[in-house]
């Protein structure tokens, strides 16, 4: 007696899939190759940053939509990928959400799980496109008949992919082609496309690995495919060989520069500090450190000519004091100032028609006081969303700021002496935190005319195992995409500047009281694609992507059903074009 027939009287039935290996699985659990998948690009990522594991890094997952005989299936493992890779490569989530919300750390764990089936939306969007357009064109007839064919459509996808990548929102704007920041000649190629680009490239190496582990049927498709992945690798490889030799020629003939020096007091969380001293003694405290250490760095051979504080090293509302202990920390850092004689750049909160901001101030010896607002906020961490329009959510987040938003890209320009005492003028794109992982936004600065990117920052809400490394890695590109030097100061750490060619001078480590000090060369303006266009490869993607799949699919429907697609989808297609015959 069969007792299938038995079980599927009853709806929970429904929820099982028989799957080609025939083992009885609910069609959202997950496939141990997504695990695996997710798996290989955490490990591809900093900080573990074995990146040559990104060339393979889909390949298990793309057999698991294989495996999958529903589109629900295959639906699942698009969520499974995000799930595990957020879980697995966005931990410090759960740090932060403790830290900055002051809540337990269940709580915080809670936070990251619902996160994670967010994190990675263009997987399961991806996964979707692939079960409904993609899929019935990949069979062993037509990958005998018209190899060719499946080679454009492995570009098709590879643009569709980076195209959902970009319209898809995300908190953090990775993309797989992040992973490729230490390849010292492919990441040159984000000049032209940004990581996006660099997607593209691994999607494209990806598939055709794939496709050669298939089997026979699928031989002469994936030669080509290979063929085609490597041909696009070698042009990416020969331009980024080229241009970074360009780049390093250039910052080495360098003859104007500027000395700067970055101030790392290793002051984290302010709270802490305040709770432990009492409001007034933690920013005297805090304003010491910085200070002192300041102080140090001015008997360093060479001077700096500019001094950098992190982003919020300034304790307190500067430039509009409310009370006598804000008069009285005012007047420590403008002292200061006119002790070193040099300018001081650092981050602190401002006041403006009823609005606090979170603020970058350019203090000099002569000049008036210039501040920058940020305008691009973290969402949750700087803002929640109606929370102007609605008292009772500013209520249930007291702990959450409510920034205001400053007025966009700007250019901002100081005074300093160079080495001969000469006065020198330096056109500077102040960047706070957040905002250097916006292609879009940073270029607008460099379309202004900047010189040098200045990037503050506190990763110190994030532990120090996870996002610092992250985040250094995705601000490179900002530096690649514009040509342009990035002085990246910190609170715990990483704090590093970044040449124009993506290379990484003297970054501090993580936790450390310490000072970078840095020359930075400075360069005539260098023609980047991007500066052009913006970052146009992810819209032009989804647009060829979309248009391509439709087009070739009135060739492939010209097809006969004889052919045997692969998998369940693909039998129960013969199966009824049979029947109708």
């Amino acid at each position: 007696m069969s007792w299938k027939p038995f079980f599927s009287k009853h709806k929970f039935w429904k929820l099982l899939q028989l799957d080609h290996l025939g083992k009885i699985q609910f069609w959202w659990m997950p496939d141990s190759l997504s695990l695996a998948s997710a798996l290989l690009i955490v490990l591809a990522f900093p900080p573990f940053n074995f990146w040559p594991l990104i060339w393979i890094a889909l390949v298990p997952w793309f057999f698991a939509l294989d495996r999958a005989d529903s589109l629900k299936r295959t639906m699942s493992q698009g969520v499974w990928l995000s799930v595990f890779m957020t879980l697995a490569g966005f931990h410090w989530v759960a740090h932060s959400i403790s830290e900055h919300g002051s809540l337990p750390y269940e709580a915080g764990l809670v936070g990251l799980f619902l996160f994670s089936f967010f994190c990675q939306p263009q997987f399961y969007f991806f996964a979707w496109i692939r079960w409904t357009r993609i899929r019935p064109h990949l069979t062993v007839g037509k990958a005998s008949s018209a190899p060719f064919r499946l080679v454009v459509l492995g570009v098709l996808s590879a643009l569709l992919y980076v195209g959902i990548d970009w319209v898809c929102p995300k908190i953090f704007m990775d993309t797989l082609g992040h992973s490729l920041w230490m390849a010292k000649h492919l990441r040159q190629v984000a000049d032209l496309g940004g990581p996006a680009s660099l997607s593209f490239l691994i999607f494209l190496v990806n598939d055709a690995i794939y496709f050669w582990f298939r089997g026979p049927g699928f031989r002469r498709a994936a030669q080509q495919k290979v063929i085609f992945a490597l041909a696009v690798s070698s042009v990416f490889w020969i331009y980024g060989y080229f241009r970074s030799e360009q780049i390093n020629r250039m910052i080495h003939e360098a003859h104007d520069g500027v000395q700067v020096a970055a101030i790392q007091a290793n002051i984290g969380d302010f709270e802490k500090v305040a709770a432990e001293r009492g409001l007034a003694g933690a920013a005297y405290q805090v304003l010491d450190s910085y200070s002192s250490l300041t102080r140090e760095t001015m008997r360093l051979d060479p001077k700096p000519q500019l001094v950098v504080w992190p982003e919020t090293s300034y304790p307190s509302t500067f430039g509009k004091p409310h009370s006598e202990i804000e008069t009285r920390l005012e007047g420590l850092v403008q002292g200061l100032v006119q002790e070193i004689q040099v300018p001081l750049l650092f981050g602190g909160y401002d006041t403006a028609q009823g609005k606090d901001f979170n603020s970058f101030f350019f203090l000099s010896p002569l000049e008036r006081l210039q501040t920058y607002h940020k305008n691009i906020l973290l969402i949750f961490g700087e803002y929640i969303p109606g929370a102007d329009s609605f008292e009772l959510i500013r209520k249930a987040f007291p702990q959450v700021a409510n920034f205001g938003r400053g007025r966009g890209p700007e250019v901002v320009s100081i005074s300093y002496s160079d080495r001969n005492g000469q006065n020198q003028v330096l056109r500077i794109a102040p960047i706070i935190c957040y905002e250097a992982l916006f292609t879009d936004f940073v270029l607008g600065s460099a379309r202004q005319g900047s010189q040098v990117i200045f990037n503050i920052t506190n990763d110190g809400w994030f532990g120090d195992w996870g996002e610092p490394q992250l985040h250094l890695a995705l601000t490179v590109f900002r530096s690649i995409e514009t040509r342009l030097p990035l002085f990246r100061s910190t609170n715990t750490g990483i704090s590093a500047l970044i040449l124009p060619s993506g290379e990484i001078i003297n970054p501090t480590a993580m936790g450390a009281r310490t000072v970078m000090n840095a020359w930075i060369p400075l360069l005539p303006a260098i023609p980047t694609v991007l500066k052009y266009w913006g970052d146009w490869f992810g819209p032009t993607g989804l647009l060829l992507g979309i248009f391509g799949i439709l087009v070739l699919r009135q060739f492939f429907d010209s097809f006969s059903m004889g052919h045997q697609p692969i998998g369940p989808y693909g039998r129960k297609a013969a199966g009824r074009k049979l029947a109708q015959k």
